[in-house]
């Protein structure tokens, strides 16, 4: 008994293992919130800190990490302390293969939702969609419209050097997602004294 235990214990580390290392790179995630991909934190602030100078601290971070800061923004109400923008990143990488390269790169469209209290915010980046597909040793360019779960379901279908550039850069898109966050994170907790310099 206590081997066929073990037996089945060794078999679901080997599919869970499968699973998590695609190509032989360890797979980063999305996580699933409400029932879809997205990234979601509630951050606690500064206790002093009102809804709205959150407000204008995610105001600022939207002006000035989104290109075409005028245009990304969807909805803004500074009343309800709200702003959801849309943004847009590129993310690629190569593999060598002799006497070429191989290249994917996508262009990645994606929401972003600040909602402002009095000592806190909720950061949401949802509707994570890749919309341009680039392979530059098959030499092509496609707009395509991939979904997390189209992605995650193509990992399997990649052959020749996209079999390991698909979950590379992969994982570069959700490291600039979470950087994203992080950057939200360094102006929310600017010290309001020195958001304003004095002339």
């Amino acid at each position: 008994m206590k081997r066929l235990f073990l037996i089945v214990l060794i078999a679901a580390a080997s599919v869970t293992a499968k699973a998590q290392n695609k190509g032989g790179i360890q797979l980063d995630s999305v996580p699933v919130v409400d029932g879809k991909y997205q990234f979601q934190e509630v951050v606690n602030v500064d206790n002093n800190a009102t809804k709205d100078q959150l407000y204008k601290k995610a105001k600022t971070y939207f002006v000035d990490v989104f290109t075409g800061a005028k245009d990304a923004f969807q909805y803004d109400d500074a009343q309800e302390g709200k702003i959801v923008g849309k943004g847009q990143l590129t993310v690629s990488d190569y593999k060598s293969i002799f006497p070429s390269v191989a290249v994917l790169k996508w262009d990645i469209n994606y929401n972003t939702e600040i909602i402002c209290k009095d000592g806190k915010y909720r950061v949401r980046i949802y509707d994570i969609v890749v919309t341009k597909e680039s392979h530059v040793s098959e030499n092509n360019s496609r707009t395509v419209s991939f979904t997390i779960p189209d992605l995650y379901a193509r990992m399997d279908k990649q052959h020749g050097s996209y079999k390991a550039l698909y979950p590379r850069v992969f994982n570069k898109m959700v490291a600039n997602l979470k950087e994203r966050m992080g950057t939200l994170k360094e102006y929310m907790d600017k010290n309001n004294k020195a958001d304003y310099a004095v002339f």
